[in-house]
């Protein structure tokens, strides 16, 4: 199974569930229940895939998202990895999904929005350290001036 190593933002994360809601025809409460019916599994299957082959997310954080145990997890993400090599529709529903977050257009949005918020952060941090930076030459300044004064 290959791995990307996407960003898991709001907006594909939500794009994600909406996708899985219709494909199954439930809606997302009803996927985060403890019930066994076989289209549920189903659904809760594919969205741990999708986290941990899509967005590389480990066992711990996806168990965090669904409130589930991380072994949960990852017996999920195992039967997953083998549903898709021998179901040719459960290979299709996560095909599909992969298709829509990888080749989509929204991905490079997703990419552009993701660099933007790093660089703002960047530029955040550059004028704090730009503001310390003054705020040191001008102590080093005063104290020169005074210790010049007072001999």
């Amino acid at each position: 199974m290959s791995r990307y190593k996407l960003e898991l933002t709001k907006e594909r994360d939500e794009k994600i569930k909406s996708e899985i809601c219709s494909r199954y025809g439930l809606d997302w409460g009803i996927i985060l229940t403890k019930s066994r019916k076989s289209d549920i599994i189903d659904a809760r299957r594919i969205y741990c895939g999708v986290l941990r082959n899509i967005f590389n997310l480990t066992y711990s954080k996806i168990g965090t998202i669904l409130n589930k145990n991380h072994a949960t997890i990852l017996h999920n993400v195992q039967q997953h990895d083998i549903f898709v090599k021998i179901l040719k529709s459960y290979k299709k529903n996560y095909e599909d999904i992969e298709h829509i977050l990888i080749e989509d257009d929204n991905y490079y949005v997703h990419e552009i929005l993701s660099i933007e918020r790093k660089m703002d952060g960047l530029a955040e941090r550059l004028s704090e350290l730009i503001q310390k930076k003054n705020n040191y030459k001008s102590k080093i300044k005063n104290n020169g001036r005074e210790k010049l004064c007072s001999k």
